[in-house]
């Protein structure tokens, strides 16, 4: 009985407190960062100490492999991690092996990619969360939304991760159609050139524009334009209603919503993993997941100024965001 009650209060004990870095792709003001961070911190931060390393390859992309290696393994050696959080898929490619190789946990999010093509999937120290947003079934829900569209256009910038993303659901196709929905995808790098496409979107008869990433945009000098500043841009002077695939996009001075992924939800998802690791999981037991595919996510903001009324099924599920 002695030796029961013993088991049972070590059980009952907390998990001693782990050192866990995260080390992302992106910027800290990057909004996903951000989502997904506050998804960790809500679930880690009462229990471990989390600490950050931004490589800013959005607004850096010039930094080459060993650049980015070399900056990735430095906070490793600083910090000393029990596990490490890759957050994208830049930091993935570029820092999930060496890491795993000195036998600390991986647990990876936000992986636009195919683990299996870059051997993750099986790997015994590696697992996470992929992202998966959901194109072609947001716009033919947001084609119900607005009573019928019968042409839209999809903007990304030309990153790799947008590449990948279009590739995922759209495969190598600019044009195919969605139920009644003829829909033209462009992969933008200058941001002259994105403003020219809104700008001109009504007159090239699109109903409404779907807006994915925008955060590698450049201008005329090719410097980087702010997420920020083109999102503002692109609500403000868009002939037509603006949706999007990322709640990031979501509020007042932005995007109208739509059927958007979560970073936040990213976060949990890799909590659950994380938090299994640490009871003693071998991260290969654990096959990487798809998280929450997709909210209901609005701006009522947006909505009344483009006079769009939501139907009442989609009214009990829906989060507002201004």
């Amino acid at each position: 009985m002695t030796k029961v009650l013993l088991l049972l209060s070590l059980l009952s004990l907390p998990l001693l407190a782990a050192e866990i870095l995260v080390i992302s792709s992106y910027h800290q003001s990057n909004q996903w960062d951000q989502s997904y961070s506050a998804g960790l911190e809500q679930h880690l931060k009462q229990a471990h100490h989390l600490g950050y390393l931004y490589l800013d390859t959005k607004r850096q992309p010039g930094q080459t492999r060993d650049e980015l290696l070399a900056k990735g393994m430095a906070a490793y050696r600083t910090h000393q991690p029990a596990l490490v959080i890759l957050g994208d898929d830049n930091a993935i490619n570029y820092l999930a092996g060496e890491i795993a190789a000195l036998g600390t946990p991986v647990v990876f999010l936000g992986m636009n990619e195919n683990p299996r093509h870059k051997g993750l999937v099986g790997h015994p120290m590696i697992t996470g969360v992929l992202e998966r947003p959901l194109l072609k079934r947001n716009i033919s829900e947001m084609s119900q939304l607005m009573g019928g569209i019968k042409k839209a256009l999809v903007l990304f910038d030309s990153s790799q991760v947008s590449l990948t993303a279009i590739e995922d659901e759209f495969k190598i196709q600019t044009e195919l159609r969605v139920g009644q929905t003829l829909i033209n995808s462009q992969l933008i790098g200058d941001y002259g050139l994105w403003q020219e496409a809104v700008l001109h979107a009504k007159q090239n008869g699109y109903q409404a524009i779907f807006i994915g990433l925008y955060h590698t945009l450049t201008d005329a000098q090719g410097q980087h334009v702010s997420e920020q500043q083109v999102l503002a841009w692109t609500s403000a002077n868009s002939p037509v209603p603006l949706f999007c695939f990322w709640e990031f996009s979501v509020g007042q001075g932005r995007a109208i919503g739509g059927l958007v992924l979560d970073g936040r939800d990213q976060g949990a998802r890799a909590a659950e993993l994380i938090g299994a690791i640490l009871a003693g999981a071998q991260p290969g037991t654990l096959a990487p997941r798809a998280a929450l595919r997709g909210e209901y996510v609005f701006s009522e903001s947006q909505l009344a100024r483009w006079r769009l009324t939501l139907p009442d099924k989609w009214r009990y599920k829906t989060l507002w965001r201004e």
